[in-house]
C-alpha cells in the first residue's frame, strides 16, 4: 500500500480508517506479516507502506477485493486567507490472498457402465446392469447382471490424483475419474484382451424382482402329468431370451411340437418366462414330417422368399415314421421371433430318403436330424450342421448355403466333421461363433462305454454332454476351418457333477439371435435334465418311458473359459 502526498511548508498528523470490515477465514495456512510504513517529510512529503505476506496454502485459493477508505488530516500554513483544513480521500485497491472452506467433488458414489469394448467389439449388451459402489469407508462393491445371473467383488480403493484404484484380492483395476468426479473410464487388458470401460454416476440403480434363477428349472407343465420340455434353442434379442424346444400337447401321448417361452430378465439376475407357446406343428398325413416335428434351430438374417423378407430362419427335424426312422431336415420362415412361421414349400433341405445314402436298406437307419444353424454374415449365409445316423455310421455334417434368395438357395461348401480322440463322435449337437476369440464352439452328447448308459430299460438318455471348441486364424471367415482339416478341445462337461442330476441330454448355446457367442468371457448353455425310471416306481405307464420322460426339464448352467 503506498501513499504519496506533495505539499509545501507543512506538518503532518495522519489518522487512518478501514471502512471494510475484515473477511473471516478458515485456514491452516501459516500467515507471516511484516509492515514498515515509512514516512519521510522533506519540501514534499512521500508516504509508503509495505505489506509483506507468506502463506501456505493447502486448500482452494480466493483471490478477494477490499476497498479501504484512508483519511489524511493536513494542516499547513497558508496565508491568512488560505489556512483550511485539507481532507484528502484515497481509494486503494489490495489484492489479498485467502483460503475458504470449499468442499471437493467426491469420489464417493455410484457409477453404472455406459460402454465396453473388448478388442473394439461392443460388449456392452452382455450385461443387465454392471456398476461400481464406492463408499466412503475405503471400500467398493462391483456388482455385474448378466446373463448367468448376479454377481459382485468386493475390494478396497485408493485414489491418487485423476487414477482410482480398485483392488479386488491383488488385482488392480486403475481407472481415471474425471476432475468433477462423475465419471469412470479404463483402458487395459483383461483377459488378454484390449478392454475399454466407461461409467457415469448416477444416483439410482434400476431394481426389480424375476422369478427363476438361471440354473433352476426355467419353466416346465405340470409335473404330476405326462409332459416333456427337451431339446432347447436358444438366443438373446433385445434382452429378451427366445428358447424353442420340443414338446407334447396330450398328456402321455409323444407327439413332438415345437413350443416357445420367452424369458425377460430382471434386475435382480432372476428370469420370468412366459406360457408355452406352439409355434410349429408337425405336418399333416402323407406330408414329410407328419409324425413329429422338433430338434429346432433358429437364427437371425436376411432372407426373401416369394417376394417377401423374413428375418428368422428356423431349421428343425421332421419324421413321417413312428419308429423315429428316416429322419429329415426342413427349414421355416418368419418376420418375428414369435411368428406366424411359414414351412418352406421345397423341405426337406436335408433330403435323407431321396440321397445316395439311403440305399436300399435306408429304413433300417435313423437318417439326418438335430440341426443347428449359426450365420455367417448376419444376412443370408449360413451355416447348417446336422446329424447323420447311417449305415456308414453316425457323424455331424456341415453344410454352408446361401440362402438369401430362398427361391435358388446356392448351397456353397460341405464337408464331414472330425471325430476321433476325446471327441469320438459328434451327434445330437449345437454349435456357435465367437467374434471376440475366432473360435466355433460345439456342445455334444457324450457316450458311455460307446453308447447311453442303461437305467431301469431306458438306454437312449445320455447322462451328459461336454462342450469343445475349434480355433481358426483371424483372416478367415466364419467357419471357414471347418471345410479344412481341424481339431476340436475340450473345455467342460455339463454331467451329473456339475448339474446334480442323473441324466443330462441335449443342450444347446445360449447365442444372440446370430448364433453368435454373447460374451467370450462366458458360454452360458440351456440342457435338458431327467431323473432316473427307478426314481419314480409308482409312476403309471411302467413298461413305458413314461417315468423317466414326464420329468424333462430345462435348465441353464454357464461355463466360464
Amino acid at each position: 500500500l503506498t501513499f504519496i502526498l506533495v505539499l509545501v511548508g507543512c506538518s503532518l498528523e495522519v489518522d487512518t480508517t478501514k471502512t471494510t470490515s475484515k473477511p473471516v477465514v478458515n485456514t491452516t495456512s501459516t500467515v507471516k506479516t511484516t509492515k514498515n510504513p515509512t514516512i519521510k517529510t522533506t519540501k514534499g512529503i512521500t508516504t509508503t507502506k509495505e505489506i509483506t505476506t507468506t502463506k501456505e496454502v493447502t486448500t482452494k485459493e480466493v483471490i478477494t477485493t477490499k476497498q479501504v477508505t484512508t483519511k489524511v488530516k493536513i494542516t499547513t500554513k497558508l496565508t491568512e486567507t488560505e489556512k483550511e483544513t485539507t481532507k484528502i480521500t484515497t481509494k486503494v485497491t489490495i489484492a489479498t490472498t485467502t483460503t475458504e472452506n470449499i468442499e471437493s467433488p467426491s469420489v464417493v458414489g455410484t457409477y453404472l457402465l455406459t460402454e465396453e469394448l473388448v478388442s473394439n467389439i461392443e460388449t456392452t449388451s452382455s450385461y443387465k446392469l454392471n456398476y461400481i459402489t464406492i463408499q466412503e469407508n475405503g471400500t467398493f462393491i462391483w456388482t455385474k447382471v448378466k446373463l448367468g445371473g448376479l454377481s459382485s467383488d468386493e475390494g478396497t480403493y485408493e485414489l491418487n490424483g485423476n487414477t482410482l484404484t480398485l483392488t479386488v484380492g491383488i488385482k488392480p483395476y486403475n481407472f481415471t475419474v474425471d476432475d468433477e468426479c462423475t465419471s469412470l473410464s479404463f483402458s487395459a487388458k483383461l483377459n488378454k484382451k484390449m478392454t475399454k470401460m466407461s461409467f457415469n454416476k448416477v444416483e439410482n440403480i434400476p431394481n426389480s424382482q424375476g422369478e427363476v434363477s438361471f440354473s433352476d428349472e426355467l419353466f416346465g407343465d405340470n409335473i404330476d402329468e405326462n409332459f416333456y420340455n427337451y431339446c432347447p434353442s436358444a438366443f438373446i434379442e433385445d434382452g429378451e431370451m427366445y428358447v424353442y424346444y420340443c414338446s407334447n400337447l396330450e398328456d402321455a401321448k409323444v407327439v413332438d411340437y415345437i413350443a416357445l417361452r420367452k424369458g425377460v430378465q430382471s434386475y435382480d439376475g432372476k428370469w420370468t418366462f412366459s406360457e408355452k407357446k406352439i409355434v410349429l406343428s408337425k405336418g399333416d398325413n402323407g406330408e414329410w414330417d407328419s409324425a413329429h416335428a422338433c430338434d429346432p434351430s433358429v437364427i437371425k438374417g436376411e432372407f426373401n422368399y416369394k417376394g417377401q423378407t423374413y428375418n428368422y430362419l428356423m431349421a428343425y427335424l421332421g419324421v413321417a415314421r413312428h419308429d423315429c426312422n428316416c429322419n429329415e431336415v426342413g427349414i421355416a420362415l418368419s418376420k418375428t421371433p414369435e411368428g406366424p412361421w411359414i414351412k418352406y414349400d421345397k423341405n426337406p433341405i436335408a433330403d435323407y430318403i431321396h440321397s445316395s445314402e439311403y440305399g436300399s436298406d435306408g429304413d433300417n437307419y435313423w437318417g439326418y436330424g438335430q440341426p443347428s444353424l449359426v450365420s455367417v454374415d448376419k444376412k443370408g449365409t449360413v451355416l447348417l450342421f446336422y446329424t447323420k445316423g447311417i449305415k456308414l455310421g453316425t457323424y455331424t455334417f456341415v453344410e454352408k448355403w446361401d440362402f438369401s434368395n430362398l427361391d435358388e438357395p446356392v448351397l456353397l461348401a460341405s464337408n464331414k466333421l472330425t471325430d476321433g480322440g476325446e471327441i469320438a463322435v459328434i451327434n445330437n449337437a449345437d454349435f456357435a461363433y465367437d467374434e471376440v476369440s475366432k473360435r466355433i464352439y460345439v456342445i455334444k452328447e457324450d457316450h458311455t462305454n460307446g453308447w447311453y448308459p442303461s437305467d431301469g430299460g431306458v438306454n437312449w438318455i445320455s447322462a451328459s454332454n461336454s462342450l469343445f471348441y475349434l480355433s481358426s486364424s483371424n483372416d478367415e471367415n466364419v467357419g471357414d476351418i471347418l471345410f479344412k482339416t481341424h481339431s476340436f478341445a475340450k473345455l467342460c462337461t455339463v454331467g451329473p457333477e456339475a448339474t446334480g442330476f442323473p441324466r443330462n441330454p441335449n443342450c444347446g448355446i445360449l447365442t444372440d439371435a446370430y448364433g453368435w457367442i454373447i460374451d467370450f468371457r462366458q458360454i452360458p448353455i440351456v440342457y435338458t435334465m431327467s431323473y432316473l425310471k427307478t426314481d419314480y416306481p409308482d409312476w403309471p405307464y411302467q413298461n413305458s418311458q413314461w417315468p423317466s420322460l414326464h420329468t424333462y426339464r430345462i435348465h441353464g448352467f454357464v461355463y466360464e473359459p
